[in-house]
């Protein structure tokens, strides 16, 4: 009674869901951490923008491996590696 028509446990979906929410929360702060950093250390040095462009870079390329690693190698680790 509990089910959706293909037969997902309604308890799974919303696990799922929050665990994909919060790892694009995880790489939203990475990106505006970075950004924040480089408008911070462009105001102290006058080098606006390129640091603060810079830090949205890095960010994102933080989060983006923070992403991968969480959705491609951390499940192949548990698939080669069970407890």
């Amino acid at each position: 009674m509990g089910r959706d028509q293909r037969g997902s446990d309604p308890r799974d979906v919303m696990r799922a869901s929050g665990q994909f929410m919060g790892l694009g929360l995880s790489f939203a702060l990475a990106v505006l951490l970075f950004l924040g950093l480089g408008a911070w250390v462009d105001s102290k040095l006058g080098t606006a923008p390129f640091l603060l462009v810079l830090g949205a870079f890095i960010g994102a390329a933080a989060g983006f491996y923070s992403l991968y690693y969480h959705i491609v190698i951390e499940p192949r680790q548990r698939e080669h590696d069970p407890e």
